[in-house]
């Protein structure tokens, strides 16, 4: 069986195969990083950071209020929970006008018994009593002591 040959001829004019290949891999070349740009580059991640942090803690506060006011404005509250195991807890819940305890677990909610308004103990906060995070860590430091 013959073997057939195929023989490519390039002319002069033109520029090699091989030269292309050269010439765009030593274009490829990285250039050498200066250690100005390093730092400029640093300073940069940082400054992006620090952007992100700010807007995700103006978002979050922002976020609260808005939620902070639906759950003033409703007729839901939440009085006192208590846990009794890891998946199990009592609640006494404000339904309107009503006090309601429930049973929660991880799978499903009972009805336990109607309270009357006399026989539940509530602990409102006035707009004045508001502590800062600083007193309340306080309170809790100087209790573990």
């Amino acid at each position: 069986m013959p073997m057939n040959t195929t023989y490519i001829l390039l002319s002069t004019t033109e520029e090699s195969i091989v030269d292309k290949v050269n010439k765009a891999s030593s274009e490829a070349t990285p250039e050498a990083f200066s250690t100005t740009n390093n730092v400029l580059q640093l300073l940069g991640l940082v400054l992006l950071l620090i952007v992100i942090l700010i807007a995700a803690y103006y978002t979050s506060k922002f976020v609260g209020r808005y939620k902070m006011g639906q759950l003033k404005d409703s007729n839901i509250q939440v009085i006192e929970a208590y846990r009794i195991s890891t998946n199990k807890m009592l609640q006494i819940v404000k339904i309107s006008n009503k006090y309601v305890v429930i049973g929660i677990s991880k799978d499903n909610i009972t009805y336990i018994t109607e309270l009357d308004e006399s026989q539940v103990l509530t602990h409102e906060i006035k707009e004045g009593e508001k502590q800062s995070f600083r007193q309340i860590f306080e309170k809790i430091k100087g209790k573990k002591e």
